[in-house]
């Protein structure tokens, strides 16, 4: 399959949707979404044989909520615009035509695999949390995990009680115990370099303003911080997708490592303006552990032990 033609009708890849939203229906979920049938046919992909072609045409990249892909999506679309699948008015979910269902779109051994699969994976994961849940620790980096499903979502709610007014559901204390996990779990290997340095500056003023009294009063620092929080994630992504993708998408490197470094500098002078805005960003040491400390107040010399999966992308 080529990228160039991802628009184009790819039966194969259909037949797998069908699949996936015929089992989830089978098994409790008459209307699916398409988060699910994404994360469910990311899981049968990697117990599908390398050989396989239902595994070579699923074409996946990592992006902001895990794996993602392109070549999914646009056949689903298609198969909204053909009648195969229908959208449930007012929701986000769909399901298949009655009267289409059972029937196969293509055949082949390789689908015969694959339906197999498909079918187990459904039958494991019928909840889209649970196979969002298990399609996370598939990921590259551990900040996947610690970042972006525990520090990411608790912070910004937090910020978001603050700003109601309302008492926080996660207090600031908590919030920097995910922190300090965030800024362990950051990956070391050279080519995020330069979001990792942007990444520790903002920690270091996290710190620092979570630790201040005027935390709760400071309306539109709240929503700076809450906004910047968000964005480190969406840049991150944007570099993760140009080191995990899958060779369907070797075309897209360029454009992707050129808005990977565009949101990097955009966020670079971000960060600049905040910690001069902020002021002094230091860190009380006796409420950090050591390692922490070193890291956050100097990242350039801190010696890392890379993780298992950040030393073989660095050894590509």
């Amino acid at each position: 399959m080529i990228l160039g033609h991802i628009r184009e009708s790819n039966p194969v890849v259909q037949e797998a949707i069908r699949v996936a939203m015929q089992q989830l229906s089978k098994h409790g979920k008459v209307n699916v979404t398409k988060k699910h049938i994404l994360k469910v046919l990311f899981l049968a992909k990697a117990r599908l044989s390398d050989d396989n072609r239902v595994k070579r045409d699923l074409a996946y990249y990592w992006y902001r909520e895990g794996p993602y892909s392109e070549v999914v999506y646009a056949n689903f679309d298609r198969m909204i615009s053909s009648g195969l699948v229908l959208k449930l008015h007012a929701t986000n979910a769909y399901r298949l035509a009655p009267e289409r269902a059972m029937k196969p779109i293509s055949s082949s051994d390789d689908l015969e695999e694959s339906r197999r699969e498909i079918g187990r994976t459904a039958k494991e994961f019928p909840n889209v949390h649970d196979a969002v849940k298990r399609a996370y620790e598939a990921a590259p980096f551990k900040w996947y995990d610690t970042y972006n499903l525990k520090f990411r979502p608790k912070f910004e709610s937090h910020c978001k009680d603050v700003l109601a007014g309302r008492e926080s559901r996660h207090s600031a204390q908590e919030a920097l115990g995910w922190l300090d996990d965030a800024v362990l779990d950051y990956p070391t290997i050279p080519e995020f370099m330069g979001h990792r340095m942007i990444f520790m500056d903002f920690a270091k003023v996290l710190n620092a303003f979570m630790r201040r009294d005027s935390y709760h009063t400071d309306k539109d620092m709240v929503a700076t911080l809450r906004g910047l929080c968000g964005s480190m994630w969406d840049a991150f992504a944007y570099g993760v997708r140009v080191y995990r993708h899958d060779p369907q998408y070797n075309d897209r490197v360029g454009e992707w490592t050129s808005m990977y470094k565009r949101e990097v500098d955009r966020l670079d002078g971000e960060i600049l303006n905040l910690v001069e805005e902020f002021g002094d960003v230091g860190i009380d040491e006796a409420e950090l552990p050591p390692e922490i400390v070193d890291m956050a107040l100097h990242p350039e010399r801190h010696e890392f032990t890379p993780l298992e999966l950040d030393a073989a992308l660095g050894n590509r």
